[in-house]
């Protein structure tokens, strides 16, 4: 639209439901408990009070409203941050049009001021997340929510943005969701949907069902001990507690009935009778199936690749005790990967010795060229980091049980009271071999660009998989990014 004075548009804001009354859930009020057994123990779920949609503007009190500029004080293409006293909001021009939203990204709190703004969509300067500044809607990932939207006004010539106080506090929006209808009836060995994995695109599927009105019973299922988190960030942010780092808060999975298995690994899949069967002998039945399995870290091969403190960086305790380990202490890091480099830069100045190990000749030259790497390696340098390049580990020396020292290929010895690997991954996927699901020579689940295995009702998605690529003439691809993973889940 074209703005004139006395012209007002108005963009709604969708903000997370409230709770709905107990009442809805059950005849008598009350939640239904589930008993389901898990390694000979019974877990009791309860179905929690359910969220109903809410308007924004409903109530008086969490509305505010302020004049924020001029009209000619932005030009088309022209963002900018505004401050309605109890938060702040991004103001665009686009095309003639004013539009309000969010001004941090709701991934990691960016501001999207500092971003780039291009055919009705705002992009993220941090990680690439992209907004439609119309709706707010994130239509590129990585990133689970939205951005709230704000009305937006011309009176006499100024810009007026009308908006509730509590989206300017929560800078989110998370869409609209279907919950599970008389979950309380379905056979606790069954389900709709099963989700192996718990990363970032067994979440997405989760959620874009809910998002699309899936209405029927889905279970995830993960061997990690907590719900759904941020894994990238283990290396970035080493001493987060895993509440620090979740995905989502464990009220979400409740509202919207996504039951999310914890500690229970899957051994096979029996594709003929729709069956996942797990470690435990535990057995579930399946209508659909997706395999969101991720990776495997590769472990050192070398002598003595069994003693202590030696790790992968898989979990927040492993995170947590490689930062106790460290501190004050020797480190070596074997692989200059994205995980071995932050894992460094986390260390430095915790640590007291902090050495590289890598076969290659400069960090990241497969990724960014020499010249990068080598500009990356000195920066690192000037921090104390000491680099042992074109060489490998050939031994891990221990003193009672513990890693004593890391003996190098080319003779080198370094002192290390801890060692972190990250020499790269490979398809969790072990557990198909007798499925009948295609897998190729190198591990990875074969999929279609729906994300289909030649398996009906079986599909898969991340870093376990290969895909056709358009941008490479649909030739099938492994892209194990946390960004590709969103977006295999939508």
């Amino acid at each position: 639209f074209l703005f004139a004075p006395a012209v007002e548009v108005k963009i709604e804001v969708v903000i997370p439901e409230k709770e709905r009354s107990k009442e809805e859930m059950s005849p008598n009020g009350k939640a239904s408990p589930l008993l389901y057994k898990v390694n000979g123990t019974a877990r009791h779920y309860h179905l929690e009070e359910h969220p109903i949609a809410s308007n924004p503007y409903h109530n008086p009190k969490d509305v505010v409203e302020a004049s924020v500029c001029h009209v000619k004080d932005l030009e088309n293409g022209q963002m900018r941050e505004v401050d309605l006293g109890c938060g702040k909001a991004l103001l665009i021009k686009e095309n003639g049009e004013f539009h309000a939203v969010g001004h941090k990204c709701p991934h990691y709190g960016a501001p999207l001021v500092k971003g780039v703004l291009s055919k009705g969509r705002v992009r993220c300067p941090w990680h690439g997340a992209c907004f439609n500044i119309s709706t707010g809607d994130i239509e590129d990932f990585p990133g689970l929510d939205s951005l709230p939207r704000f009305q937006v006004k011309i009176e006499k010539e100024k810009v007026y943005i009308r908006a509730s106080k509590q989206a300017l506090q929560t800078q989110r929006r998370t869409k609209v969701m279907a919950k599970c209808i008389s979950l309380s009836n379905y056979n606790l060995s069954s389900t709709n949907v099963l989700i192996i994995g718990s990363g970032a695109a067994g979440l997405l599927c989760a959620e874009t069902l809910r998002q699309e009105g899936f209405s029927d019973r889905i279970v995830m299922c993960t061997m990690d001990r907590h719900l759904p988190y941020d894994r990238p960030k283990l290396s970035k942010s080493m001493d987060s507690h895993p509440e620090q780092i979740a995905l989502r808060p464990k009220e979400f999975f409740r509202s919207y009935d996504i039951e999310v298995l914890t500690e229970m690994q899957v051994a096979a899949v029996d594709v003929k009778n729709k069956t996942a069967v797990f470690k435990d002998g535990f057995k579930m039945e399946y209508n659909k199936l997706l395999i969101a399995t991720g990776n495997t870290p590769k472990a050192l091969s070398c002598k003595g690749k069994e003693v202590e403190n030696v790790f992968n960086i898989r979990t927040p305790e492993d995170a947590s005790r490689v930062v106790k380990l460290a501190t004050s202490k020797n480190v070596v890091i074997v692989g200059a990967s994205f995980l071995g480099m932050e894992v460094a830069a986390y260390l430095t100045e915790r640590a007291h010795s902090v050495s590289v190990v890598e076969l290659e000749e400069v960090p990241f030259k497969k990724f960014f060229g020499e010249r990068v790497g080598r500009a990356v390696m000195k920066m690192f340098e000037s921090n104390r980091v000491k680099f042992y390049m074109q060489t490998e580990v050939s031994e891990l020396r221990e003193q009672e049980g513990k890693l004593k020292e890391v003996v190098l290929k080319s003779g080198k010895v370094l002192r290390a009271d801890v060692c972190v690997v990250g020499i790269g991954a490979v398809p969790a996927t072990g557990f198909l071999k007798q499925s009948g699901i295609n897998i190729d020579s190198k591990g990875f689940i074969v999929v279609n660009k729906m994300m289909q295995t030649n398996i009906p009702g079986v599909f898969a998605a991340g870093d376990a998989v290969t895909f056709p690529l358009a941008l490479r003439n649909n030739k099938k691809v492994n892209v194990p990014h946390w960004q590709m993973a969103h977006m295999h889940g939508r």
